[in-house]
């Protein structure tokens, strides 16, 4: 797995070959690059927040169309992200370093898993 890319964009290396994912990621890369520019915005904390579901609701619904065998684990983890993500109260450098890294390393470790399967 690589280093978070600075500056953080998505590049073809975090491509999952499923262009309705890979817009969703380029979105999330977006969403939190923005973020991390103006940590105080609610808004784009909000907007992160809802494409981060919209996108999780994406990947597993496309897991259970091809009966992807490692749906539930991939399942268990994004619940995991939304959990920490909605304790968050106050956008730092903490913050923005995790979002930066979970994003990086679940695309780069986990998301290719599934790549050329859906």
């Amino acid at each position: 797995m690589s280093a978070v890319p600075s500056p953080f964009v998505w590049d073809q290396t975090f491509c999952v070959a499923n262009d309705e994912i890979n817009n969703q990621h380029k979105r999330l890369f977006e969403l939190i690059d923005a973020l991390d520019k103006n940590r105080t915005c609610a808004q784009t904390l909000k907007d992160l927040l809802d494409l981060v579901t919209v996108h999780f609701k994406t990947e597993e619904d496309k897991f259970a169309q091809v009966g992807w065998e490692n749906a539930k684990a991939h399942k268990e983890v994004h619940d995991k992200f939304v959990q920490d993500a909605l304790a968050v109260k106050v956008v730092d450098d903490a913050v923005i370093n995790f979002l930066k890294e979970w994003l990086v390393h679940h695309i780069q470790g986990e998301d290719m898993k599934y790549k050329g399967k859906l």
